[in-house]
């Protein structure tokens, strides 16, 4: 958790502390400051559009200025474009299970994941060869499980297996 302090009282604040008149200067003076910030990033908007060439090479050859998606916007943090790798998801109960050979089989599959602990099925990708979901009970299950078979040599170390948990 990160814990900053506010660089200016809130309309909330200000109410409760103050009176009417207060409270409308507080507002009128934050709406100009908002205003005015605005105005400067369009302003350099413009600035950006009208002088693309900005940081040309300097043996003089016109090279036009790179455009970045998404430039000029803040981080907020993990929002919905957020993408987690696949080694970081959190636990659950369903193992995500890639890069099968094609001869394995739900048969093959169960013999692997059903040694481990509240093993409940496995269930193949259908028209998707060399993808599967195994799930179990409990999360404690598909932990160890995971822990135990991911990077496991199938077919005489043919193919790798990648085992990580099913995103939510």
């Amino acid at each position: 958790m990160q814990v900053a302090l506010a660089r200016t009282r809130s309309d909330a604040t200000v109410l409760q502390t103050g009176n009417e008149e207060e409270f409308d200067a507080h507002k009128r003076r934050r709406m100009a400051e908002k205003d005015k910030k605005k105005a400067l990033e369009t302003a350099e908007e413009q600035k950006r559009l009208k002088h693309p060439m900005q940081g040309a090479p300097a043996d003089g050859g016109a090279r036009p200025a790179k455009k970045v998606r998404g430039a000029g916007l803040k981080a907020t943090g993990a929002g919905p474009a957020a993408v987690v790798p696949d080694e970081y998801l959190p636990p659950n109960r369903i193992l995500f299970v890639q890069n099968l050979p094609a001869d394995f089989d739900k048969d093959a599959l169960t013999a692997i994941f059903g040694r481990f602990e509240g093993f409940r099925e496995v269930r193949m990708v259908p028209g998707r060869s060399g993808i599967a979901f195994v799930e179990y009970e409990a999360e404690a299950g598909a932990i160890t499980a995971k822990e135990n078979t991911a990077g496991m040599a199938l077919n005489n170390s043919e193919k790798i297996m990648k085992v990580t948990y099913q995103r939510q």
